[in-house]
């Protein structure tokens, strides 16, 4: 199973990914938690020293009841690249791959790489089968729906038919010598060629020619494959938000696009709620406590810091009777309670864990 969390930034997305991991591997799964964010938070939370684009596991406290493994890891966009390189390409032409300029500078800066090498991340770890959980924190949910298509993107753009039609010949042609060059070469060509040099160009069919013959077949197969998976009833989606209007319309507008892309929306996972009964208990007890009804200008204070947790509690009451009308037949909301105190460590991820699982 796989299970996608995304949302608006700052809404804890990456905090709920690691509970939901902790929350598989209590229940006996091996699961890993796969995060794209370059943010420290899921080493922090998880109380690791570093992540990298390997899984590491997650050692637990003892007393902690844990009956299966939590592993995580960090997607490194370049590592993937050149990681996919060396074990589809045979071994003459990986040298010749890593080596190209125009690779290096894609493998590092081509426009959505990111969200592309994570879906390619996501494949691998899935088709390897060593995890019955993977746990995918995505970006920001401006950028969340071009994360699910980014396979597609990127193969419209380097299979862009302007490409193969310009450079086919010459890729087919299997030659790159200077003579070829100009004698076979378009107009539009040797006026590229005139500017950056045929040596550039050179290596510009070179790596169109690796393109066409090892990676575009295989980036084209994986992308379908991803897309299978994604749509696949035992891959889930949870749409993470706040309260607020904003992340709260955020939510909702990526449930309808999962809905529309037939993918299994399995609800809202709402964080930072202000519990009506529960916020006025914990600070009535704290008032009685401190011994400080006596005081009048403490009493006024008291009284309006309480009719504002009052407003807040039922503004979040009033947002998670809303986001009912979004819902889809099986879906749910899950709410976490506001708390003042961050979550740093494992401790923290289990109470959020034990609200999810209704415990």
């Amino acid at each position: 199973m796989i299970i996608v969390c995304c949302g608006s930034g700052g809404v804890g997305k990456t905090t709920i990914s690691a509970a939901l991991g902790l929350c598989c591997a209590i229940s006996g799964y091996r699961t890993l938690v796969l995060t794209v964010d370059p943010a420290r938070r899921l080493a922090d939370a998880l109380q690791i020293s570093s992540l990298n684009n390997r899984p590491q596991k997650v050692d637990f406290p003892e007393g902690m009841e844990v009956s299966g493994e939590l592993y995580a890891m960090m997607l490194d966009p370049k590592s993937t690249f050149d990681g996919i390189v060396k074990r589809y390409a045979p071994n003459g032409l990986r040298d010749r791959i890593l080596s190209n300029r125009y690779y290096r500078y894609i493998s590092r800066n081509m426009a959505g790489l990111h969200e592309f090498m994570a879906m390619e991340k996501l494949y691998e770890v899935f088709m390897e089968g060593g995890y019955d959980r993977i746990i995918l924190d995505t970006p920001p949910s401006r950028r969340a729906i071009d994360f699910l298509e980014a396979p597609r993107h990127v193969i419209n753009l380097l299979g862009h038919r302007y490409f193969l039609r310009l450079f086919q010949p010459y890729i087919r042609a299997g030659r790159w010598t200077g003579r070829i060059f100009h004698v076979f070469a378009a107009p539009v060509i040797k006026a590229v060629g005139q500017v950056v040099g045929a040596a550039a160009l050179d290596d510009l069919f070179s790596f169109f020619q690796l393109w066409n013959d090892l990676l575009f077949e295989g980036f084209v197969r994986r992308a379908s494959a991803v897309e299978s998976i994604l749509s696949a009833p035992s891959t889930l989606f949870f749409a993470i938000t706040t309260p607020q209007a904003f992340p709260r319309s955020e939510a909702i507008g990526l449930a309808h696009e999962f809905v529309c892309r037939n993918f299994s929306f399995a609800g809202f996972i709402v964080n930072r709620v202000h519990d009506l009964k529960a916020d006025l208990v914990e600070r009535k007890e704290s008032i009685k406590k401190g011994g400080i009804y006596e005081n009048d200008k403490l009493k006024k204070k008291i009284s309006a810091a309480l009719m504002l947790e009052k407003r807040l509690a039922q503004s979040d009451k009033d947002a998670l009777l809303a986001m009912h009308t979004a819902l889809k037949p099986g879906g749910k909301i899950y709410s976490i309670p506001f708390s003042d105190k961050p979550i740093h460590d494992l401790s923290g991820l289990l109470v959020i864990c034990r609200h999810l699982s209704g415990r």
